[in-house]
Formats: C-alpha cells, structure tokens, sequence
C-alpha cells in the first residue's frame, strides 16, 4: 500500500462508513438522524444528562457546532434542555423519551458496523491498527 494515500482511504472508510450508518438508520425507522448526530445522543445514552460543555468536550466537537445539532435534535424531539440550577450560564442537555427509545437501535447499529469495520481482521491486527490510528491522530 502506497503510504500517501492513508488519509484518502481514512476519508473514504468514514464516507462509507457514514453511508452504512444511514441506510441502517432507515431501515429501523430514523429517516431524520444523521451520523453526526450519533455522538451527541451516544453520550446522552452513557451519561443521562450532559452540560454542552461536556458534550463537545466528550465528542471534539467545538460549542457551536454542539449546539446547531442539539437545537436539531431538540426540534426532532429526541432531547430537550434545561438550565442548570447551580450555574444560570450552562446548560443541561437530557433524552426524551422518543430519544431514549433510540438507544436499542444504535447499539444494533454499532455492533454491526463494528462487524463489518473488522471482518478478517484479528484481535492482535485490531489492536496494532487502533494504536497506529490513535499514534497518527495525536500526530495531528
């Protein structure tokens, strides 16, 4: 493999990547969510509730594209907000119900992409790809 062309390829596995999640997505009902959503309620799902500032910390999303993409998923009606009594100047974001109900979907999802993402691929070559990716990313 030419070496020039890892981040194409990284680039194209994201797209197609992006592409299975959709067509996954749909097949289960969720026309309206769109993969970068998938961050966002992911960490809904582990934590309950989140600060925006915890949101984009968790995802490495900077605070403004958090909140366009909370605002959607607000409008959807899969999370609401509140303001944190403690603190007036930050935000409570949570799951509505019709958010929790995505939870057994996106984990259905996961797992099968999970799947296809390692097919052929052994333990002991997950790891060293995961270690190179993550030394690549830290090189950034």
């Amino acid at each position: 493999m030419k070496t020039n062309e890892t981040i194409y390829l990284i680039g194209r596995i994201r797209e197609k990547a992006n592409v299975f999640i959709l067509k996954e997505l749909e097949q289960i009902g969720f026309k309206d969510i769109a993969p970068s959503h998938g961050d966002i309620l992911a960490t809904l799902f582990q934590h309950g509730e989140c600060t925006m500032t915890d949101i984009a910390n968790s995802i490495h999303r900077d605070r403004s594209t958090v909140t366009s993409l909370v605002n959607k998923l607000i409008k959807l009606g899969y999370i609401l907000s509140k303001k944190d009594v403690n603190d007036s100047r930050s935000t409570i974001i949570f799951l509505t119900e019709k958010g929790k109900e995505l939870e057994p979907g996106f984990k259905m999802i996961s797992q099968k992409l999970y799947n296809v993402e390692y097919k052929g691929i052994s333990d002991n070559e997950k790891e060293v790809f995961e270690k190179i990716l993550e030394k690549i990313y830290n090189n950034f």
